[in-house]
């Protein structure tokens, strides 16, 4: 499949905010993962500060992936 988006990457702000909410957050609907009219990306950082700890590593250790990779290219 597709990568997963870079959170360091303005063009890709919302697109891995959604990701990760909907990865990690827990939903039944998508009414679950923000708030109408709420951006994702201001929904995810209310949920960083929720959100268990493992989360927070395994996110951290994702995007640590992807900056692994561009200092390798």
């Amino acid at each position: 499949g597709p990568a997963l988006p870079k959170r360091s990457d303005p063009a890709f702000v919302e697109k891995h905010a959604r990701l990760m909410l909907v990865l990690f957050k827990p939903w039944r609907h998508a009414v679950d993962l923000r708030t109408p009219g709420q951006k994702w990306s201001e929904a995810y950082q209310e949920f960083l500060l929720i959100c268990p700890l493992q989360h927070v590593y395994r996110i951290e250790n994702m995007q640590l992936l992807h900056e692994c990779k561009d200092s390798h290219d």
